[in-house]
């Protein structure tokens, strides 16, 4: 029960608060200043009056009094639901096939108790087939992939059930309609309780597997397409990290063998480019067969591998390096079958350690070298191992190589003139032989014999007889100006020379250019180069003969020439070598081959020339025999042009002049017309 009503009480303390201000009224309203300070007391008297009495208080809380004889009766219970799991296993089937079909990649799954397969329709959208082939097998997969990559499939598949784990490959489509073909097919084994595989569910995805694509990328970058085998990248970085292992390792060898296939562009020009190719696929097979595991193999060059024998010792018998070498060596070049031919093939293999040498560089250019050397002597075809004295070889062969092609810049070669003197006519000059040397520093001079063998390797040769052959031209015009109309100077054009396409047009370019009379130009060729290819040696010298070019064959004799080669070649002029000259006094057996080739020079009507006489014996014996034409220091050593010239007028006498009016009528014209601001007669 409630003792007091708190509204009722708050009314009647506002209203006793009202009564109580408004006793004061008549003291304020006293004083005249005091009124404006009445209003506003009189109005809050009022206002309290106003709430006290009208204001309507809240009601806080319920006050009404609760009844105790009501019942409220309980709730009724909620039923308990029954769960349609038929229907919760369809709707996460339809969920799960949702998430399936709106996925990037490709499912798939093989049941292993039903051997049924299910492929999600993105996976058949990948394999390009339609969806009337799904069907509940590997089959989809067997008639759109290739054979290969089927085989590998089928073998993933078999190991991955056998051992429980999950396997990655690419595939490659075998009739692709658009993109690149190739899909990354990957599986994952599931198993029961027991740890027996139940289930495989797979991926097919579109170059989505970066490892993939990183081992693709490294295929590219680091293998030879053609053989499968390392390319020269990886071999020079694969070098270098067993280079800087053997730095931190003192007992660490290895060697580094170069293998090159003799000959292999014969290969291709007999046969085929395909031919070829698969030579080199053979080759790269043999290697790995006789190489051991861990040792690299690459394709350096066109015809040339590489390989890295690591670890290797030499008490092991197993692991010697020269038996590893042979073996390789002789699987090598084994013959060939292939396309029903069998053929032959010539390999020569250099093999170089890494003792003395600290990096890729030295290891690399000492077993160059001993390649460069072996092919260039007479083991070609063989093993060379290296040597300190073959690398000092090659590094001087390197550096003059690069001095000859400054010197061609420089313009550093000259020429000397050796006189060709007629005795049968009172030892007049007849002709000078150009011979050239290196002017590398002043009054100091190098013979051809140091020079001309490496111009001749490196190709150099070719510029460098464009050179001589147009100073001595310009030589030999500059002496018929003087008079000396019916002088001839030889240029010997080597065999390189002589194989160019072009050659015929640039002498012919020369003689316009430098307005020399062909007759007095003479071109030697060596016997070798003459038998070569004789058609068209033939074709060539007729081309030249027509021009009014004389020819002769030098080193007549040391060859392989025969009397009907003579016959067919439009030459003018033999010369018989200086070997067999030297000991035509005091040996009969050189005494009768002099003979027999100055009488086949009488019998063929060509001139013969007899160089390297040195001795009053020597001459009187071939003035003897017939021989009119000698060169040799018993008349002159090679002369400079000032003192060739000095020796010409000394020795010069012209010829007849019916003899020079004959030889004058027999010269074509070249060509008629400009060159530079020059009329050609």
């Amino acid at each position: 029960m409630r003792l007091f009503d708190e509204k009722v009480v708050l009314r009647f303390l506002l209203v006793i608060a009202s009564v109580f201000f408004a006793a004061f009224i008549p003291e304020i309203l006293s004083g005249k200043e005091r009124l404006i300070w009445a209003v506003p007391y009189i109005l809050a008297d009022f206002f309290l009056v106003i709430v006290a009495v009208l204001y309507r208080f809240p009601v806080i809380g319920n006050r009404k009094r609760m009844r105790e004889d009501v019942n409220i009766a309980p709730p009724a219970a909620d039923p308990v639901p029954i769960r349609d799991f038929k229907k919760d296993l369809m709707e996460r089937d339809e969920l799960f096939q949702m998430m399936v079909d709106i996925s990037a990649s490709g499912f798939w799954t093989f049941d292993v108790i039903t051997g049924k397969v299910y492929w999600s329709h993105r996976a058949i959208k990948l394999l390009q087939a339609e969806a009337s082939t799904m069907l509940d097998s590997f089959d989809l997969l067997k008639e759109r992939i290739v054979e290969s990559d089927w085989l590998q499939f089928k073998k993933a598949l078999q190991v991955a059930l056998e051992n429980g784990e999950k396997f990655s490959m690419m595939i490659n489509l075998l009739k692709a309609k658009s993109g690149e073909g190739r899909l990354m097919l990957s599986g994952h084994v599931q198993l029961n309780e027991d740890g027996h595989p139940i289930r495989i569910v797979g991926s097919l995805d579109e170059n989505s597997d970066k490892q993939a694509q990183a081992k693709q990328n490294y295929y590219y970058a680091y293998q030879d397409a053609l053989t499968g085998v390392y390319n020269r990248k990886f071999f020079l970085e694969k070098l270098k990290v067993d280079v800087d292992m053997a730095l931190k390792r003192p007992d660490y060898l290895f060697a580094v063998a170069l293998l090159d296939i003799d000959r292999f562009g014969a290969i291709n020009t007999s046969y085929s480019i395909n031919v070829g190719d698969s030579v080199l696929r053979i080759v790269a097979d043999r290697i790995k067969a006789q190489c051991r595991t861990g040792d690299t193999i690459a394709r350096i060059g066109p015809d040339v591998f590489a390989i890295v024998l690591h670890d290797i010792q030499f008490n092991n018998d197993d692991n010697d390096i020269k038996s590893i070498v042979r073996r390789i060596h002789n699987a090598v070049k084994q013959p060939i079958q292939l396309e029903g031919r069998e053929l032959y093939i010539g390999v020569s293999m250099a093999v170089a350690l890494n003792r003395e040498v600290d990096c890729v560089e030295d290891i690399m250019a000492n077993v160059t070298s001993s390649l460069r050397e072996m092919k260039k002597s007479v083991a070609h075809g063989g093993i060379q191992f290296f040597s300190g004295g073959i690398r000092e070889k090659a590094m001087k062969l390197y550096k003059l190589e690069f001095d000859i092609r400054r010197a061609l810049q420089a313009r550093e070669f000259v020429l000397f003139y050796q006189p060709i003197v007629d005795v049968s006519n009172g030892n007049r000059v007849a002709a000078f032989e150009a011979l050239v040397r290196w002017n590398q520093s002043e009054n100091k001079f190098i013979s051809p014999a140091e020079f001309i063998p490496i111009a001749e390797e490196t190709g150099l040769i070719i510029p460098m007889g464009a050179q001589i052959l147009r100073m001595a031209c310009l030589q030999a015009k500059a002496w018929a100006d003087q008079g000396y109309t019916d002088l001839q100077v030889a240029v010997n054009f080597s065999a390189k020379q002589f194989a160019l396409d072009n050659m015929i047009d640039d002498i012919k370019q020369v003689l316009l250019e430098t307005h020399l009379n062909p007759k007095n130009l003479k071109l030697e060729i060596t016997e070798y180069t003459a038998v070569c290819e004789a058609e068209k040696t033939v074709k060539i010298m007729k081309a030249l003969s027509g021009m009014g070019i004389q020819i002769s064959i030098d080193d007549f004799g040391t060859g392989y020439s025969s009397l009907s080669y003579l016959k067919q070649f439009p030459i003018h002029t033999l010369k018989m070598d200086k070997s067999f000259i030297d000991h035509v006094t005091d040996d009969e057996e050189d005494a009768s081959f002099a003979c027999m080739v100055i009488g086949i020079a009488k019998s063929l009507n060509l001139d013969l020339i007899a160089e390297g006489v040195e001795s009053e014996e020597q001459l009187d014996f071939l003035k003897s025999e017939g021989c009119k034409l000698i060169q040799g220091f018993y008349f002159s050593k090679p002369l400079s042009a000032e003192k060739a010239y000095e020796y010409l007028q000394q020795h010069y006498m012209p010829a007849s002049s019916a003899t020079a009016e004959k030889a004058a009528k027999e010269i074509p014209v070249i060509e008629r017309g400009y060159v530079g601001e020059s009329y050609i007669p």
